[in-house]
């Protein structure tokens, strides 16, 4: 554990920290959080589970983890976030936490190769993105749908920060929050989204990540840090809705991308000599 002076900007830390432990306590709504492996979410994963780490049996209640597999994913990306998801749910039963793990994949009848081969559809782009909405945004839908629909409403969590690029600040700072710092989710009408790293800088977050690892379910961050490395990008968020950008580009997103000209991710991956095995895939 780093020392306090060791670390960025503390009274933010500290703010977040009394944000997520005030928000947990307030009521009985599940948590959800979207996590997709990569910097921002990760993060947010690892504040909330060293709050749960902190409380009595008497103050724990349902937390979920959604993560997002596209079935067209990059090997080593998929398989760092498989090997993650599986740590963190052995370690939340060793530690008793109320903690439940869904890596939600499309229905093969809605998979990439059965809408582009079996049903015609044409290869998505930027005017018709729908493997936003069919490989990302409905297989999370319905893991929500079925939590909210036992609870009455949910909380999710979202690694999105102002400082990510102007047009999500501006998103940010649109929204109507309440006293708690929630808002209602735009397309989930039982779902109230709480930002804990809103205003968190990207130096803050990777601090954290370098001065806090490996994380609190023992698992290391130096494989993350290398695929960043590697791929020049950032990660590819938990899609709820279509306000969020593609994953294309500069980001780890799937391996079929249509939307851009050149997988920049996929490119460096392959000039820093990174070999995955296909068998099975």
């Amino acid at each position: 554990m780093a020392k306090q002076q060791d670390l960025p900007n503390i009274d933010c830390l500290e703010e977040t920290r009394k944000l997520l432990r005030e928000n947990f306590l307030a009521d009985s709504r599940p948590w959800v959080i979207a996590y997709s492996g990569g910097k921002d979410s990760t993060l947010v994963l690892q504040l909330v589970y060293e709050m749960l780490l902190t409380l009595t049996p008497e103050q724990q209640k349902p937390v979920h983890i959604i993560s997002s597999d596209t079935r067209v994913e990059a090997p080593n990306i998929e398989e760092y976030l498989q090997n993650s998801l599986i740590q963190l749910e052995q370690h939340a039963q060793t530690s008793r936490l109320d903690l439940a793990v869904h890596l939600v994949k499309p229905e093969i009848e809605e998979s990439f190769w059965s809408l582009i081969i079996g049903k015609g559809y044409p290869p998505p782009n930027r005017w018709f993105r729908w493997c936003t909405t069919k490989l990302k945004i409905k297989p999370v839908r319905k893991v929500i749908d079925d939590i909210t629909s036992g609870y009455g409403s949910v909380i999710l969590l979202i690694g999105t920060r102002k400082a990510e690029r102007s047009n999500r600040s501006r998103q940010i700072e649109s929204r109507q929050y309440n006293s708690r710092g929630l808002n209602q989710h735009s397309e989930i009408p039982n779902a109230l989204v709480l930002q804990p790293i809103m205003h968190w800088s990207t130096d803050d977050v990777w601090e954290y990540l370098f001065t806090h690892n490996p994380a609190p379910w023992n698992f290391d961050h130096d494989r993350m840090l290398a695929l960043y490395r590697q791929a020049n990008s950032g990660e590819c968020p938990v899609i709820t809705d279509l306000d969020t950008p593609s994953c294309g580009g500069s980001r780890f997103g799937c391996w079929t991308c249509t939307v851009v000209k050149e997988d920049k991710s996929m490119k460096g991956f392959i000039e820093t000599g990174d070999e995955w095995n296909m068998a099975g895939a």
